[in-house]
């Protein structure tokens, strides 16, 4: 890995002081921005008016060009690379944040600027009608261009990460961004989604390799997600959702914020309802409603013809109902003959495809 002096010694201070912004930068303040300056203080020990003794110590053991060394060998053996926010590949909105990480380490490619980065966040238990609109909305995007952003963990990060997958024409459709080190998979049921995402997008940590996921280490990575996209879409998230915090990190971000409605009776879209009612999160019904807010794509007066081989068996089932005209959720369940379940979920799949629309008293058109 080559690097330049600047971005050195950058990476030592995002190596030797750890994760967490807030005390790297005090450090690079009180040294004028140059962090070779920071690593020659920490050698000769100056810098117990900066930090605690203990911490101060410790920096000090790690003030060697040998560490350094050490720690570039760690990466080059486990494939890992590293970003300072001095480097070429660290990404532009990221920097734009209050409190970006020194160091990105990464799997993957990552790339200074994307055409439209979105994240997509929500609850880790979420509904089929989240899942498949979470599936649903990523694939739409990825399909236009976007990059979608997600956490990777269990639940909607996973389904978000899956459908932006799903973009078979996009080149680079998905970031994932860690609460471990990037190396560590979390949880190990996603090791599939997690290869197929270092392959095809990047994996992302301000945590060293080798690091264990813990739970203070997610509310931290949430602003990263939001600081790596131009807005955030909330798909289910009940009242205490940790997803809500991602939101709020991306409107203190100056980010957008967006959320996907639920019925009025579900607790796991509380906390979207909420966002949509008070005013802090556009409503999200399809994909061009995101894209339409910056400029992709504006919605078109006629749709165009569906090509109805791309469709799943339900999916041209319903289709084919709505043909003549609009009809209602129970006229559709008696005409289709399936489970209410899975008409719910065929409308959402046709809903996010943006193949038909829904108006009020769960009346349905084309």
């Amino acid at each position: 890995m080559k690097l330049s002096e600047k971005e050195r010694y950058l990476f030592w201070l995002g190596v030797a002081n750890g994760p967490g912004a807030a005390r790297s930068r005090k450090l690079l303040e009180a040294f004028g921005d140059d962090p070779k300056a920071v690593f020659e203080a920490a050698a000769r020990g100056d810098l117990h008016e900066h930090m605690k003794g203990d911490v101060a110590e410790l920096m000090k053991k790690r003030a060697s060009e040998r560490y350094i060394e050490r720690c570039l060998k760690r990466l080059e053996e486990l494939d890992v690379s590293a970003a300072t926010i001095a480097s070429r590949a660290y990404p532009e909105l990221l920097k734009e944040i209050y409190d970006p990480p020194v160091v990105l380490y990464y799997r993957g490619t990552l790339y200074p600027q994307l055409r439209l980065p979105v994240a997509m966040v929500g609850t880790r238990e979420p509904s089929e009608y989240g899942r498949r609109a979470a599936v649903e909305l990523a694939r739409a995007l990825a399909e236009s261009g976007v990059c979608v952003v997600s956490g990777l963990a269990y639940g909607i990060d996973r389904a978000a990460a899956e459908g932006a997958l799903e973009a078979k024409d996009s080149a680079y459709p998905t970031i994932a961004v860690l609460g471990s080190g990037p190396d560590v998979v979390y949880p190990e049921a996603n090791r599939d989604v997690y290869e197929k995402v270092v392959a095809r997008g990047a994996v992302v940590s301000e945590y060293m390799p080798g690091t264990e996921p813990k739970a203070m280490h997610f509310p931290m990575r949430n602003r990263i997600i939001s600081g790596l996209a131009r807005g955030v879409v909330v798909v289910e998230a009940g009242e205490k959702s940790g997803a809500l915090i991602t939101a709020d990190c991306a409107l203190e971000q100056g980010r957008d914020a967006f959320a996907v409605p639920g019925r009025l009776t579900d607790l796991k879209s509380a906390g979207t309802n909420a966002l949509i009612r008070s005013g802090m999160a556009k409503l999200v019904q399809s994909a061009a409603d995101i894209l339409e807010e910056y400029g992709i794509v504006k919605r078109k007066e006629e749709k165009p013809g569906v090509d109805t081989g791309t469709l799943c068996f339900e999916e041209e089932l319903v289709y084919r109902l709505l043909v003549p005209g609009e009809r209602s959720f129970d006229e559709l369940c008696e005409l289709s003959g399936l489970s209410a379940a899975l008409l719910n979920s065929t409308l959402t799949s046709l809903e996010f495809s943006g193949i038909i629309k829904q108006s009020p008293g769960r009346l349905f058109s084309l």
